[in-house]
């Protein structure tokens, strides 16, 4: 099996080593995964041109993309120019842009696409012995590149939509090695997100383990898969009942999701935050940089009075779509939403021409679900998050393409 898997490798091009690299140390180390992101992206370029092959026609989606990047520079500029602030966070941006970008024109066949989802599960899902031998008690659980409990719990649930839907969607025309690999690492990665006691996490996970029981039911139409599901949602049920995770005591006790107080507050203040600059905001990533004295004026000129109990300043919005309007105003948020817009278009049509439905599902569901969903509580769409996601979307986006090429011919 090794020495298969090796000659495979060496059977790729530099474009599928690197990202495929990229994936192994993204959720355990910085500096490999800021590399081979960057090497992925070189070798993109390098390859393409040599080949004259830059991935087919240029799409209402690489406007969007170079769009994207254009703006983050500007925002850099005024960041610098007329803040007085620093430009480091646009980088972000511009690595998570272009990789998704590469991925997209990369032309990955259907193996390799599975090979690297199944690359990017295993290496996720390997590092959570390490955090929970160092756990002490408590929701401790850490991947380590990609930090907080809650940030480790978006990242894993991103994981396991897509190894859900590689089993679910490929049950019959997977192996018996990889069935096994993809239902263990699904069982893991479950158990983990639900151990994290994130709400907005434990909360989708369910839904989408309860939607992709609900397809399996409809597609494959057997007393099996209903057997399963029935058992798998009354075992679920019982669980609840007379051993409930911490996370639910969370749902019943905690406050509202949305609207508990000291995200209401970094909301509250992200928002005067946003009316500083509101057009091309004040740079990504420099939400911290800002206090209570950076507001103040324009809460008494809007409010009348300055009531500093309603604002918290905090390393990051604690909500997406303040990130882009917060850091790069309504320039990039425009944008920002315009790309979501065009990959609910574009998740139309490949369901409509392509037979990887798992790949459908697992954009739909890890994507838009949680990035803009969970979006509203927390940041989902910045380092790791984004290259995550990114590697999803422009594995969908490349699909796509493959699909028009097909028509146009």
């Amino acid at each position: 099996m090794i020495q298969q898997f090796i000659s495979y490798i060496k059977g790729q091009d530099a474009r599928f080593i690197f990202l495929a690299l990229m994936l192994i140390v993204l959720p355990s180390f910085e500096v490999p995964k800021n590399l081979f992101a960057v090497l992925f992206a070189t070798s993109w370029v390098f390859i393409s041109y040599r080949s004259k092959n830059w991935g087919g026609k240029w799409r209402v989606i690489d406007t969007i993309f170079l769009l994207w990047i254009l703006a983050d520079i500007i925002v850099g500029i005024n960041a610098v120019v007329v803040h007085g602030q620093p430009a480091s966070g646009s980088k972000d941006i511009i690595k998570f842009v272009l990789v998704g970008w590469a991925i997209s024109r990369s032309g990955f066949g259907v193996s390799q696409i599975v090979n690297l989802s199944v690359i990017a599960i295993i290496f996720a899902t390997i590092p959570l012995a390490y955090s929970y031998l160092n756990c002490n008690g408590g929701t401790c659980v850490e991947l380590n590149s990609v930090g907080h409990v809650n940030h480790t719990a978006i990242y894993l649930l991103i994981i396991y939509t897509i190894s859900l839907s590689l089993l679910v969607f490929n049950f019959k025309n997977i192996g018996n090695f990889l069935r096994t690999i993809l239902i263990l690492t699904s069982v893991v990665l479950f158990y983990v997100v639900i151990d994290t006691h994130s709400r907005a996490a434990s909360g989708l996970i369910a839904i989408i383990t309860f939607m992709a029981l609900l397809y399996s039911i409809y597609h494959y139409r057997n007393w099996c898969s209903l057997i399963i599901s029935i058992l798998l949602i009354s075992l679920a049920s019982i669980i609840l009942v007379y051993d409930p995770p911490a996370v639910i005591n969370k749902f019943i006790n905690g406050s509202n999701l949305t609207g508990d107080s000291p995200r209401q507050k970094i909301r509250n203040f992200a928002y005067y935050v946003f009316k500083i600059d509101p057009i091309l905001g004040t740079g990504i990533g420099n939400f911290p940089n800002f206090g209570h004295d950076d507001i103040k004026d324009s809460v008494i000129k809007e409010e009348g009075v300055y009531d500093k109990n309603k604002f918290m300043p905090f390393a990051h919005p604690h909500n997406t779509y303040f990130v882009y309007l917060t850091g790069g105003g309504v320039l990039m948020f425009s944008i920002f939403s315009w790309f979501w817009l065009n990959i609910v278009q574009i998740i139309y049509r490949v369901n409509k021409s392509s037979n990887e439905k798992w790949l459908v599902f697992s954009s739909s569901s890890s994507v838009v679900m949680i990035v803009l969903g969970i979006g509203w509580v927390n940041t989902t769409l910045a380092h790791e998050h984004a290259l995550i996601t990114m590697f999803v979307l422009g594995l969908l986006i490349s699909m796509d393409r493959e699909g028009s090429c097909k028509v146009t011919k």
